[in-house]
């Protein structure tokens, strides 16, 4: 193989790479310790829609979802930024029975990218446009923290965007990706946002909330 081909190899492996900590800067983030209890529509969120609610909680506060009614429902968050891009978000909630609730994280708005976690399926999923383009086994473990996080990373040499996503319990493991996707797709610069439906009839808890990104807006907010 020839030298040149060899380099242009190397090169795309590199920027297929998924972001370490010094690329990233952080663009928004939220752990409602600095918002008021009873709060229903915190800095920095827009509610779709839904009835939620900051809460204080025997460890910190959070922002609740009262477990009815049984939809989904979901806020936006962070600023509009075009480019590489990362948001996460932790939930907390219960199943009853054989009944479980559904996370969900989004990026570029609502043309972007989701990432869903399929409880009752046991299925970790990326979504675009409501088609699911790739799934992963993934239990869910009742009464623990979940952290769900997404990016999506240009590779201008190709023309294309890598999107890549994972999930976890408790501390970050730093684990390898759970999901990896290449698209030609043009992405938005539409906001992120998270989503949850409390199908298992248990109030549904989100915290540590951020958005991470390469470029940084000016006054996006």
């Amino acid at each position: 193989m020839k030298l040149t081909n060899l380099l242009h190899i190397a090169l795309i492996s590199t920027c297929i790479q998924p972001a370490t900590g010094a690329d990233w800067k952080p663009a928004y983030s939220n752990n409602f310790s600095a918002e008021n209890v009873g709060e229903d529509e915190p800095e920095g969120l827009l509610i779709l829609d839904g009835s939620f609610e900051v809460i204080e909680t025997e460890e910190n506060r959070a922002l609740m979802l009262p477990a009815e009614p049984l939809e989904e429902f979901g806020f936006l968050f962070g600023p509009r930024i075009p480019g590489d891009l990362a948001v996460q978000c932790g939930f907390l909630s219960e199943r009853k029975g054989r009944r479980t609730p559904t996370f969900s994280i989004a990026l570029g708005g609502v043309t972007g990218f989701r990432l869903k976690l399929n409880t009752p399926h046991r299925k970790l999923q990326l979504l675009k446009d409501k088609k699911v383009v790739a799934e992963t086994s993934f239990i869910w473990k009742s009464g623990e923290w979940l952290t769900l996080r997404l990016e999506r990373r240009n590779i201008p040499k190709e023309g294309t965007w890598q999107i890549l996503a994972r999930a976890w319990h408790g501390e970050d493991s730093q684990a390898e990706w759970s999901l990896k996707h290449m698209t030609t797709a043009k992405q938005s610069a539409g906001k992120c946002s998270a989503w949850a439906a409390p199908y298992s009839t248990e109030a549904i808890y989100f915290d540590d909330i951020k958005v991470f990104s390469t470029l940084i807006a000016p006054n996006s907010q």
